[in-house]
């Protein structure tokens, strides 16, 4: 299915947050076809230091367009884009250090997801 800017995804949320949900807000493409997907995650989970989780809005993610497919279990419809994403697009757009991107799947906690990404970095696993 072709990606779009607004499209709402199910992807593989952690036990007890399945109303989680990734919004597409942008596609930013490459030459050579590749593709930067800037999504928001809605109700993702949050673990903090005491041990709780609470559901919080990720207003800003930007994934490899293969990164975002392995995330996604499917398509759900159309959505808003959570106020915030504008901002964080345009920071993001922005930053001198480059557009940094993940390229490991999200699958709800951006702990884990920032954890994944720096074993793969390292060229680690993040078992």
């Amino acid at each position: 299915m072709e990606l779009h800017a607004g499209q709402c995804w199910t992807y593989r949320t952690p036990d007890g947050y399945e109303s989680s949900r990734l919004i597409i807000g942008a596609i930013v493409t490459f030459e050579h076809d590749r593709s930067i997907v800037c999504c928001a995650a809605t109700d993702a989970p949050r673990r903090y230091k005491d041990g709780h989780i609470d559901p919080v809005l990720i207003p800003f993610l930007p994934m490899t367009e293969e990164a975002f497919r392995a995330s996604v279990t499917g398509f759900e419809g159309m959505a808003e884009l959570p106020t915030p994403f504008a901002e964080k697009l345009e920071e993001w757009s922005r930053d001198p250090r480059g557009l940094s991107t993940f390229t490991v799947a999200f699958e709800g906690f951006l702990d884990r997801m920032i954890a994944m990404q720096m074993a793969e970095i390292a060229g680690l696993s993040a078992a």
